[in-house]
């Protein structure tokens, strides 16, 4: 099939979400230079829920809140790191939950560290996990470390709020830290609102100081944009412009360009966004070596495209895909199963597949019905699939809204 045309990417929730939080924190208004931030389920919540808990912060003569306000962060696990820090300096008592799998999603590195900092923090079912109750109390800051080898975003968590504090913060990664390139961006936006921060391989210092209100330009997702390129590669032929994209250092995930050259795809940054197009190349003679430790986002597209390609490859750094909305893994191989014949061994950091066989296309993929899980990025990455089918059937195809509502839409337009 061939794709040609151009779409609109979101704007990135990532940079959208620490922009609100450094609002928040300093206590202004947030101004971005396009008028916009992200209109992913996740940003609209964040909002939401930093609203709901401006307006509900009238003290008592104690100092605090004279009731108890629930904070839900329903699926949003950003939302949710990012909220524990901030409430547990809020005056007030908050009851932190969410859904059902959100409370099975690891919070415990951050829960303890912001108890070593002197913050009020029970929980109230599993310790380490949602629902928690959290009576917000003055935080000095000072010295301390956190395992971050579940979630970076615990680390962003501490940083966005640490230049409020009277000490600041002096936070040393413990090793096996993952997703680096999330702290680097946390860091450099705090910079631009003029906090004093100074990243030194594990260590992170962040001076006292209040956040200075600018605007902020908000860029395009490049998480978005790697479904795009699963299914350049996946195409016949591609001339597609995502409209608004450009190379970004601040996101991770643009090393997308890279990992889309063993495919095919080719990617020129022009005035409108990034162009793809698509040339003919060899499967490479050696399995395709990869590493996800720092960019987990990009598993889905590239393991769907490499099974849907027949390519063998290595995937590593992949241990915290479990702990994300879905065990993405073992989903995306149950899925996959469905219409491939493909060997492959799994354990707790790697996956190995071999060449895989496309089975029964013109009987299956008329009928067969692939899960979501109510994971977002499940959903997208199976999509491409329509590409080398045809036409795929998405169960819960509404889940794409948690970060990129207008998915469908786009991907209509164009094939």
């Amino acid at each position: 099939m061939k794709l040609n045309g151009s779409v609109c990417l979101p704007i990135s929730k990532s940079e959208s979400n620490r922009v609100l939080m450094i609002a928040a924190y300093g206590g202004f208004s947030l101004e971005t230079e396009n008028g916009e931030l992200s209109e992913a389920h996740d940003t609209v919540l964040l909002k939401a829920l930093l609203k709901q808990t401006s307006l509900r912060t009238t003290p008592n003569v104690s100092g605090h809140s004279a009731e108890e306000i629930v904070v839900d962060c329903e699926d949003a696990g950003t939302a949710s790191r990012f909220l524990m820090t901030y409430l547990a300096c809020l005056p007030g008592t908050w009851v932190l939950k969410g859904t059902s799998r959100m409370q099975q999603r690891p919070m415990a590195p951050l829960i303890e560290t912001l108890r070593q900092l002197g913050a009020d923090i029970k929980c109230l079912d599993a310790e380490g996990k949602l629902p928690v109750k959290i009576k917000g109390t003055r935080i000095l800051g000072g010295r301390v470390e956190i395992d971050a080898s579940k979630s970076s975003q615990f680390v962003s968590s501490l940083l966005l709020a640490a230049p409020t504090w009277e000490k600041g913060l002096r936070l040393r990664l413990k090793e096996g830290a993952v997703s680096l390139p999330y702290v680097d961006m946390t860091v450099s936006t705090m910079r631009h609102f003029g906090a004093v921060v100074e990243r030194h391989d594990s260590e992170i210092v962040v001076l006292p100081g209040a956040y200075q209100s600018k605007k902020y330009m908000v860029s395009a997702d490049w998480s978005a944009a790697s479904y795009w390129y699963e299914m350049a590669a996946l195409s016949e032929d591609c001339d597609l412009m995502l409209e608004g994209l450009k190379l970004d250092p601040l996101q991770g995930d643009s090393e997308v360009v890279e990992l889309y050259q063993s495919f095919g795809v080719q990617t020129s940054c022009e005035p409108r966004g990034v162009h793809l197009t698509k040339t003919t190349v060899p499967l490479p003679e050696k399995p395709l070596e990869l590493d996800f430790s720092m960019k987990p986002d990009l598993f889905p597209a590239v393991f769907v495209t490499c099974v849907a390609l027949h390519c063998p490859a290595v995937f590593r750094g992949i241990q915290n895909l479990a702990l994300k909305e879905s065990d993405r893994a073992s989903v995306l191989i149950t899925e996959l199963s469905k219409i491939y014949s493909f060997k492959y061994t799994i354990n707790h950091n790697e996956i190995i597949i071999d060449s895989s066989i496309l089975v029964n296309q013109n009987n299956f993929h008329n009928r067969i019905v692939f899960r979501t899980f109510d994971d977002h990025r499940v959903a997208m990455a199976l999509s491409g699939l329509s590409l080398v089918l045809g036409s795929v059937i998405i169960d819960r195809p509404e889940v794409v809204s948690k970060s990129y509502p207008t998915f469908w839409d786009e991907m209509s337009n164009i094939l």
